[in-house]
């Protein structure tokens, strides 16, 4: 769960980017109960302030400003990268895809190639399992179910695992890609609550009344 990987005993350090949002921070709590040493980076766009662990290593950090990232990755020498800092906005994407192209492409891209870099070994990638599948077909998914993208938020999600298969393959770089679905929690502000709402609804509307949909 969280996307992290714990490896027996040994005590890493674990950079986790997006590490002041609601999911991720739960992440960084669990890996700090149990003694990892944790660097977060979060540029705080969406992330909050109070959802950071005092006990991790915090840098306000954008991960497509690649100058900075790089004296990061210098400084503190990870031995895991888990990323799930993101453009996650559908509606924003359809409206500007070369934003979303640029956080989620280009900033995975930055990281990928400064794990190369500083020769970090594994690599925990965050996808999703809500915008790559193809919206008409049989439901749950799984991961040979017919892939689709509708939006440049899907795009550049399943991009996303696309390379970070050629890293794996053409690097000595362990990559997972985790494609989680849509969640809710206490940490969570409740506007994305009304979101998901809205997408049931948009769902059960498809399927009930244009028969769109089936299970």
């Amino acid at each position: 769960m969280y996307g992290f990987i714990l490896f027996a005993e040994e005590r890493m350090k674990i950079l986790i980017t997006g590490g002041a949002g609601f999911i991720c921070s739960h992440l960084v709590d669990k890996l700090v109960e149990k003694k990892y040493e944790v660097v977060i980076i979060d540029n705080l766009s969406t992330g909050k302030r109070r959802n950071i662990n005092t006990k991790a290593n915090f840098y306000e950090v954008d991960i497509t400003d690649k100058s900075n990232m790089e004296k990061i990755f210098a400084k503190e020498k990870f031995d895991v990268v888990n990323h799930h800092a993101a453009q996650i906005d559908v509606r924003k994407s359809v409206k500007n895809p070369g934003m979303d192209a640029r956080i989620n492409i280009i900033g995975l891209l930055n990281l990928l190639e400064l794990s190369v870099k500083y020769n970090i070994k594994k690599f925990v990638n965050i996808s999703s399992g809500g915008v790559i599948y193809d919206q008409t077909g049989i439901i749950p998914y799984t991961e040979t179910s017919k892939k689709k993208q509708i939006s440049p938020y899907g795009i550049s999600k399943f991009s996303g695992e696309l390379y970070c298969e050629f890293f794996s393959e053409m690097y000595d770089l362990v990559c997972v890609s985790l494609r989680y679905s849509n969640v809710y929690e206490n940490k969570q502000e409740i506007i994305f609550l009304f979101k998901i709402v809205l997408m049931l609804i948009f769902w059960y509307w498809n399927k009930i009344f244009l028969h769109k949909v089936s299970i």
